[in-house]
C-alpha cells in the first residue's frame, strides 16, 4: 500500500525535528516508507512544499489540541490559555532540539500560523465581543495581530530562554484586547 500524503509529511517533519530543515532530504522519506522520490514529488512538487503541509498538519493538530483545553469562563482568559500552551510546547520543543536548525523556511511558519492559529483567536475575540467582555472592531485584524506578537514571542524566547518573552506577550495582548475595551 502506498504511502498517503500525511504520513510523507508526518515522515518528513520527523527527520526535521531531528536533523534540521536543511538536512532532512526527500531520499530519507523514501527510503523509510518505502517508496520512490518520484512519488513524493508527484505530490509535494518541492522540499519547501513539503514542510509547508507538514506544518500545516501538525499545526491543524495543535489546534485541535489547544481548543479541548481552553476552559476559562471568558474569552480573554481563553486567548491566555492558548498563550500558555504555545509557550509550553514551544519550551519542550527547544528543550528536546536546543540546537534547532534556523534555516527552517519562517515565512513557512508564519504563514500556516496565519491560516490555522487567526481563525480560532478571531472566533474568540468575537466571542468575548459578543458577551460584553471585549470591545474589538476588526476582530480579524486584531487575530493577525495576536498572531504575529506570538510568533515574535516565540521567536525571542527561542533566541534567548531567559527571556521575559511570555510575559511580554500576554501584557501585548492585554493592551490590544482588554485596552481596546477599556
Amino acid at each position: 500500500m502506498p504511502a498517503t500524503k500525511d504520513q510523507i509529511a508526518t515522515e518528513f517533519r520527523g527527520l526535521v525535528l531531528r536533523y534540521g530543515y536543511r538536512r532532512a532530504a526527500v531520499e530519507d522519506v523514501a527510503r523509510a516508507l518505502r517508496i520512490s522520490k518520484k512519488t513524493i514529488y508527484e505530490l509535494f512538487p518541492s522540499k519547501q512544499e513539503l514542510y509547508r503541509y507538514a506544518v500545516e498538519l501538525w499545526a491543524r493538530e495543535q489546534r485541535r489540541h489547544v481548543e479541548s483545553l481552553l476552559t476559562a469562563p471568558t474569552a480573554l482568559g481563553r486567548v491566555e490559555q492558548a498563550v500558555a500552551i504555545a509557550f509550553a510546547d514551544a519550551r519542550r520543543g527547544f528543550g528536546a532540539d536546543p540546537y534547532r536548525d534556523e534555516t527552517e523556511p519562517p515565512e513557512i511558519v508564519n504563514d500556516v500560523n496565519a491560516q490555522v492559529f487567526a481563525p480560532m483567536l478571531r472566533t474568540l475575540i468575537e466571542q468575548g465581543s459578543a458577551s460584553g467582555e471585549l470591545h474589538v472592531d476588526d476582530p480579524e485584524m486584531t487575530a493577525a495581530f495576536l498572531v504575529a506578537i506570538g510568533t515574535e514571542a516565540v521567536r525571542r524566547l527561542r533566541d534567548d530562554p531567559a527571556s521575559d518573552a511570555e510575559a511580554a506577550a500576554l501584557a501585548a495582548v492585554h493592551r490590544l484586547l482588554v485596552g481596546a475595551a477599556g
